[in-house]
């Protein structure tokens, strides 16, 4: 189903629409979504391209069967954390956009790393300059990124030019290398508690139900 010409708001009864699979919101004035496209359970692809969205809300979550989500052309500024809350989505399309204004902070949530059914990614024409390291993670699944239109500092613009594969493998080594730092300390407190409960301020009991725990 399409709706489109220019409207700065969706006109039809959406909560009767639950079992829509196909929306398309393209090409119209809106600047916010209306609460009731969340009930949509069923979309599988969300178009939303061309309006003056400035923010998706955090409950874009509930729509757990989403595998398209295009939102280029758009005024949006930040993404929410919950965007990783989308296990099945395939096409994250956000060419065109403003992210990178939000907080005074150029960056994007971590969170895109847990979208790891994620086959394209289109950060084109935005005000980036900094990808998380956990996009990393997709190195394996993602077929296309695009980054160009950016000013990049980490990765730097020299990386960022090679193509999806040597950015992906380059945030996976810093990812890789986070990961072997946060488990070297886990295996010391670990160690502390077992060996040493008193350098944590712990007693031999407590430190014994921590580790039972």
């Amino acid at each position: 189903r399409g709706v489109g010409g220019g409207l700065p708001f969706v006109p039809t009864p959406l909560p009767k629409l639950r079992a829509l699979e196909v929306l398309y919101l393209s090409s119209n004035r809106m600047d916010c979504l209306p609460d009731e496209l969340f009930l949509l359970t069923g979309l599988r692809h969300l178009w939303l391209n061309c309006n003056q969205l400035q923010e998706i809300p955090p409950e874009v979550s509930c729509l757990e069967r989403l595998q398209v989500l295009s939102l280029s052309g758009n005024l949006i500024t930040k993404l929410e954390p919950q965007i990783g809350s989308l296990a099945n989505l395939q096409q994250l399309l956000l060419r065109d956009n403003k992210l990178g204004l939000a907080d005074g902070v150029v960056h994007l949530p971590e969170h895109l790393g847990l979208l790891t059914t994620l086959k394209v990614l289109d950060l084109g024409k935005n005000l980036l300059n900094t990808l998380p390291i956990e996009l990393g993670r997709l190195y394996s699944n993602l077929e296309r990124l695009n980054l160009e239109g950016n000013s990049w500092r980490f990765p730097s613009s020299g990386i960022a030019d090679q193509g999806r594969e040597v950015v992906l493998k380059y945030l996976l080594e810093f990812y890789d290398e986070k990961l072997s730092r946060y488990r070297a300390r886990a295996q010391e407190r670990i160690r502390l508690l077992r060996d040493h409960p008193d350098a944590l301020g712990l007693t031999r009991q407590e430190a014994n139900d921590v580790l039972a725990g």
